[in-house]
């Protein structure tokens, strides 16, 4: 894998822990998830979604040296 995309998921985990709510006014409308939990429940899971990015991108950027 490329350095580019581990170092490109670790920037999106960050930004899914530092601002889990980014995609609830998206242009093609609620998904699946924001319709089944709550929003204390959908913040919950774009943060271990984002620090699942963030170990999945620093194990292929140290996999890769």
């Amino acid at each position: 894998m490329n350095s580019g995309w581990a170092i490109a998921l670790i920037v999106l985990g960050a930004i899914y822990i530092v601002k889990p709510d980014i995609f609830t006014r998206s242009p093609w409308g609620s998904t699946v998830e924001q319709r089944v939990l709550s929003n204390k429940n959908y913040s919950r899971y774009m943060r271990v979604l984002g620090g699942i990015l963030i170990v999945l991108g620093t194990v292929f950027l140290l996999k890769r040296k």
